[in-house]
């Protein structure tokens, strides 16, 4: 077994909202969890072995337990379903040590914060941690369309629910949601949290560029749908420098899934390119970067996540 794994039992299953439930997950002996910061997340292993993340959105300060939120996807790739229709209270999982890539910065002395549906989850323990340091911050959650009132009871009885103001999409009886306006005349020293589907975030974080945001102020956690397989995209090989096999990876499979099917087993998580679980280095050839995760000083330095980029030369040879 894995060290970094830790079993957990589910304490308590609440459903927030259609298609949305939240997880409190605890130690089978009651003992005190593994700390984590504002906006981390866990790897979760779910029935069958698959690996999927979620966020914590339970506070920070809290040791007994952790809490994710999870979206009953109707395109699951068989993780959100699994966890809605086959775990259940006192069923027994793994998580894995909390990460993060939505920190919080040291130096954040005012903040906006801005989300979607299940993309509130991440900000919730981000809002809890900006009102215990008495940081001024504003909460805009948009409740999805076919989820209205989602975590609702969990922000109302929060410490923060007084900065939280809600929008419903397409109601003529609530005021939507106006980035034009929140993100216009605000101190330099504001930062921007924001989390959701791209579709909805993607046009946010734009404006916020135009508006002379600094990219160093927007800080962006995804919740996206898996890429799609690059039906008769580029077929190249990949060569592994421990072995000297090499491989052809045809069009309509990723290097992760090709690999695992030759026997070669690359680590991965999220499988959307976003985690940096199955990150490799090329030593050799030109990768064709689909991620949205690496730094250009990562790709600089030659590293590619194999679950969704490709090859942009014939061959890569891969530091395997």
């Amino acid at each position: 077994m894995d060290e970094t794994l830790r079993e957990v039992i589910v304490a308590k299953k609440t459903d927030e909202a259609h298609n949305m439930a939240s997880f409190e997950l605890v130690d089978p002996a009651g003992a005190e969890l593994p700390t984590f910061s504002p906006g981390a997340h866990v790897d979760v292993t779910l029935p069958g072995g698959l690996v999927r993340q979620y966020s914590l959105c339970n506070s920070a300060t809290e040791r007994h337990r952790y809490v994710i939120g999870v979206w009953n996807d109707a395109n699951s790739r068989g993780g959100s379903k699994a966890l809605h229709t086959q775990v259940n209270v006192g069923d027994k999982l793994q998580v894995g040590l909390p990460r993060n890539r939505f920190r919080v910065p040291r130096q954040t002395k005012r903040a906006i914060l801005m989300a979607r549906g299940i993309g509130v989850t991440p900000i919730l323990s981000i809002a809890d941690h900006l009102k215990r340091q008495d940081i001024p911050f504003d909460l805009h959650y948009v409740y999805a369309m076919m989820s209205p009132g989602s975590f609702g009871e969990m922000i109302a009885t929060s410490n923060f629910a007084e900065n939280t103001k809600y929008y419903y999409e397409a109601s003529e009886l609530n005021q939507l949601l106006n980035p034009v306006t929140l993100l216009q005349e605000q101190p330099e020293e504001t930062q921007l949290f924001i989390c959701g589907v791209d579709w909805w975030q993607d046009p946010i974080i734009h404006l916020a560029e135009q508006k002379g945001w600094a990219k160093e102020r927007i800080h962006v956690e995804r919740f996206t749908a898996k890429v799609p397989p690059a039906v008769l995209d580029k077929v190249f090989e990949v060569k592994i420098a421990s072995t000297g096999a090499v491989y052809k990876v045809p069009g309509d499979k990723t290097v992760t899934a090709f690999l695992e099917e030759q026997g070669v087993k690359i680590p991965t998580s999220c499988e959307q390119g976003m985690c940096g679980t199955c990150k490799i280095k090329v030593i050799e050839g030109e990768a064709d970067h689909r991620d949205k995760r690496l730094s250009d000083q990562e790709k600089a330095e030659g590293f590619f996540l194999a679950c969704v980029s490709r090859a942009k030369s014939d061959l890569l040879v891969l530091n395997l």
